[in-house]
């Protein structure tokens, strides 16, 4: 089953990525911001996107364990990582999405 990746960080900002092109998650040095990396849709070469997530100081392992888990484990295939306008977050230590999603994929 293909799964896509859902984020909105307002009414009318946000993407939907295949979970299929996520090659990298990163915690940042001081540990509060969770930046997901994505293959280019566009298949342009050195080309990728990132999404970057404000997180609960520390907490990085965790929310990438919950991502990995419902990525590989869970029967939904659209699964929502962050929606500020709804107040959704696949795991409550995700405070963010400091992306701005419109201009991201241009």
């Amino acid at each position: 089953m293909l799964k896509y990746l859902f984020f909105q960080n307002g009414t009318d900002d946000s993407a939907l990525m295949p979970a299929g092109n996520l090659v990298d998650v990163e915690i940042s040095s001081d540990g509060t911001d969770l930046t997901m990396s994505f293959k280019s849709l566009l298949q342009s070469k050195g080309v990728n996107y990132s999404i970057v997530l404000s997180i609960t100081e520390d907490t990085g392992r965790q929310v990438m364990s919950e991502i990995a888990n419902e990525i590989v484990l869970g029967d939904n295939p659209f699964i929502t990582i962050a929606d500020e306008a709804n107040s959704e977050f696949i795991h409550p230590d995700i405070t963010a999405v400091e992306t701005t999603l419109d201009g991201s994929f241009q």
